[in-house]
């Protein structure tokens, strides 16, 4: 029987060897099932939209029935059968249906597995930064295992290697032992109009946003983009892990980057190198080098940018309220963001003949949110002083 804390453990190792498999490859999955650029940003954009509503369907779930193991059995067991559809010859349509069902139930997993990880490990944060690990670790050798797969068996390998995970999971969440989570906060809920009617508020928000839909390109279509500049499967897979590392170091020195910085001129200039990766792999991707280089501001568009985005969540929210203001964050920015990001990068795509032109277009979009970021206050009026 293992400690609880391996369970753990080995539950963050499952999720993250998922969306290892998942998140760098489905892109070009689908292209290998004949779909077009079109279908795929659509196809995604529906996945990704999940995110939107998902989480909190399942977080009212976990909250009524005091039972965060319980949902994510629940959510695990129902994504494998949608996931199990994708095994079968489907049509388009059903074939977005199986995967809209696997993302939607997927979705209960992580929030539940964070609630619940804090929860054993008593809220000790360099604990659960060393289980936590275990989730980078997976997706590391995921994405590169997958990048050696793809080059040797082709695209057809995602279902049945990303299906060995989800019953991973599986089992592992059966041998996580069940808890009742303590007694809601019965602090009143901030209104929603009120927070958009605090200018900070929105425009942290819509820059987050834009950022998102800026990454949309590189989480659909990046290994599609390296197989037409001539890369192999393992070498995609190799850019991907270099980038994944480059977050791990970040996340590592993000409490001593952020120290005595303005979280304003952090987030701006992360947001800025972001529109410069983006724009520079268009236009330079043939090069290995610079392509490598590259994935290593990924320290910057994604870890430093989200200890920031962070910042400004609890600066933002009151204590009672933060774990509604995570979620509200989460649905609308990777959610709605991601969403709208894969559908008009689809668009833009046009089979691959549009690759450059679509990342150039994300840098713009990056550097405007840069601009938004920069336009924000020093300092952050706590959402309750707008009341």
């Amino acid at each position: 029987m293992l400690s609880t804390t391996r369970t753990l453990s080995l539950a963050y190792l499952a999720y993250f060897g998922v969306l290892g498999v998942f998140v760098p490859y489905i892109g070009i999955y689908l292209d290998s099932r004949g779909l077009d650029s079109m279908q795929i940003g659509t196809v995604l954009a529906i996945v990704t939209g999940m995110r939107i509503i998902g989480p909190n369907v399942w977080a009212l779930l976990a909250e009524r029935q005091r039972d965060p193991v319980g949902v994510m059995r629940k959510g695990a067991v129902l994504a494998v059968l949608g996931w199990c559809a994708t095994l079968l010859p489907l049509d388009y349509w059903p074939l977005v249906a199986a995967l809209a069902l696997y993302s939607f139930c997927w979705t209960a997993i992580l929030p539940q597995l964070e609630t619940s990880a804090f929860h054993y490990l008593e809220n000790d944060t360099a604990r659960y930064s060393r289980v936590r690990s275990a989730g980078s670790v997976g997706y590391i050798i995921l994405v590169m295992l997958g990048g050696y797969l793809l080059q040797h068996l082709g695209a057809g390998f995602l279902p049945a290697s990303a299906l060995l995970f989800l019953c991973l999971m599986l089992v592992v969440l059966w041998q996580l032992p069940k808890f009742v989570p303590g007694a809601q906060s019965t602090t009143a809920p901030i209104k929603f109009r009120s927070l958009w009617g605090h200018s900070a508020f929105f425009r942290f928000m819509f820059a987050a946003f834009l950022l998102q839909i800026s990454f949309a390109p590189f989480y659909s279509f990046f290994t599609m983009f390296c197989r037409d500049l001539g890369y192999t499967g393992t070498q995609s897979g190799l850019l991907i892990a270099v980038a994944v590392a480059a977050e791990i170091v970040a996340f590592y020195f993000a409490g001593k980057v952020l120290n005595g910085r303005s979280y304003r001129v952090l987030l701006g200039f992360c947001y800025a190198v972001t529109g410069v990766r983006w724009a520079l792999t268009g236009v330079l991707g043939g090069s290995a080098w610079v392509l490598s280089a590259l994935m290593l501001l990924h320290a910057f568009s994604f870890a430093i940018a989200h200890s920031c985005a962070m910042q400004f969540i609890q600066q933002f929210f009151p204590e009672q309220q933060r774990s509604r203001g995570q979620a509200l964050y989460a649905g609308l920015v990777y959610g709605g963001g991601g969403a709208v990001g894969a559908y008009l990068a689809g668009i833009s795509w046009q089979n691959g003949q549009g690759g450059v032109q679509t990342f150039v277009l994300a840098g713009g979009v990056a550097l405007v949110a840069a601009m938004l970021a920069w336009s924000l206050p020093a300092k952050i009026a706590p959402a309750s002083a707008t009341h």
